[in-house]
């Protein structure tokens, strides 16, 4: 018998409110913004604790939203497990300190994240754990960089800002037959190739880009078997470096037009491609899908149904970018990428901005070096915006 004795309004106020009867469930994932999950005794805490069943009890440790992006991701990439985590550093920072030792060794790709070579040069430095360079493009210069003490290697699938694409399968035979770990940072090519089935150990993403869509999310992936998921879900949780509910019901909602996206932005960002390399006012043009760009036979063999959104052009100098810049009606200077509409970086000033000019030189990068990331825009009105900031 239900028990109806009145009490006090401050007690109804303070409790929570009741699940009201349903014999249906929504059709869309529904956002769950608790930090904490009731317990009905100490045998059920044990047992989730423990693994033997499901649940949730702290949403630092994990959650409802979170669970579900991760489950989703890792079916894509063809991995056993995957971790959400704060942004896409968050899920450098906690692969990197499961996977690395003090006095340990990490093979960095030329070209990285400007991010991702201070984290490991500078802050992973004080630790002593060091790091040596190689050319992702060219599997063989792994041989020379590796070390007794190398426990990871880390690559782009497309390096940033200069499309460099690497050359995952030779990578991941150079680095298996050393006992080292690949991990591959996947940001921008989702859905372009798997690279577990490639032969990594690892894929990453900031899904705060492509994945998330809508410039509206801050949050990394990282997936691969479980027995290694769950060293770093467990190390993510006592850093604090797990993502929230709201921002993980985002990027599920952005990965369900992900595919639709990733075709369309694939097909405009060749055509534009190519109508830039034949612009006057432009000095070279970076995109794997052009003939011209010296990676496109790898890419044509790891990308079969497109090059992705991303590419970069060179305007000549730092005048010539803030000219092209300024001249521009509907591209926004927006310092990330992977919005539905089209946005420029210009990578000296915000991505790369903390290396030093020798950095840049070693790289490649130069002053007058725009990156775009390719919308959804119609491709005549996309050009024509792009024409006139050329002009």
């Amino acid at each position: 018998m239900a028990d109806h004795t009145r009490v006090d309004d401050a007690t109804t106020c303070a409790r929570p409110s009741e699940e009201p009867p349903s014999a249906t469930r929504p059709l869309s994932p529904p956002l769950v913004l608790s930090s904490v999950y009731q317990v009905e005794d100490l045998a059920q805490v044990d047992s989730i604790y423990n693994g033997d069943s499901a649940g949730f009890i702290y949403a630092r440790d994990s959650h409802p939203n979170a669970a579900q992006l991760a489950a989703k991701l890792a079916l894509l990439e063809g991995a056993e497990a995957a971790l959400v985590c704060g942004s896409g550093m968050a899920a450098e920072s906690a692969l990197f300190l499961a996977s690395l030792d003090a006095g340990d060794h990490i093979a960095l790709s030329e070209g990285l994240y400007g991010r991702t070579v201070g984290l490991v040069g500078r802050e992973l430095a004080r630790f002593g754990i060091e790091c040596s360079y190689f050319d992702a493009t060219d599997a063989e210069s792994l041989r020379a960089a590796l070390r007794p003490k190398t426990r990871l290697v880390f690559v782009e699938t497309i390096s940033n800002p200069l499309m460099r694409v690497a050359d995952i399968p030779g990578l991941a035979g150079i680095a298996h037959e050393a006992g080292v770990l690949l991990a591959v940072d996947h940001t921008f090519a989702p859905l372009l190739c798997r690279p577990i089935d490639l032969g990594a150990d690892f894929v990453l993403h900031s899904a705060t880009k492509l994945i998330g869509g809508h410039s509206d999310v801050t949050l990394g992936i990282v997936a691969g078997r479980k027995v290694k998921i769950d060293r770093l879900a467990n190390l993510a949780s006592t850093f604090g470096l797990t993502g929230n509910a709201f921002d993980s019901w985002l990027a599920l909602r952005g990965l369900s037009t992900l595919s639709l996206r990733v075709g369309r932005t694939s097909t405009t960002a060749l055509e534009i491609a190519n109508r830039l390399s034949q612009n006057s006012s432009v000095m070279k043009v970076n995109y794997p899908g052009l003939a011209s760009h010296p990676d496109h036979a790898i890419a044509a063999r790891l990308f079969p149904e497109g090059y992705g959104a991303m590419m970069s052009f060179d305007v000549g100098g730092r005048e010539q970018a803030d000219r092209f810049i300024r001249r521009l009606e509907h591209i926004p200077y927006a310092p990330s990428l992977g919005d539905v509409s089209t946005t420029l970086s210009h990578p000296t000033t915000t991505s790369h901005r903390f290396l030093s000019p020798d950095q840049w030189v070693q790289q490649g990068i130069t002053l007058g070096l725009i990156r775009l990331s390719i919308g959804l825009e119609d491709v005549e009105d996309l050009w024509r915006d792009l024409e006139q900031g050329l002009a």
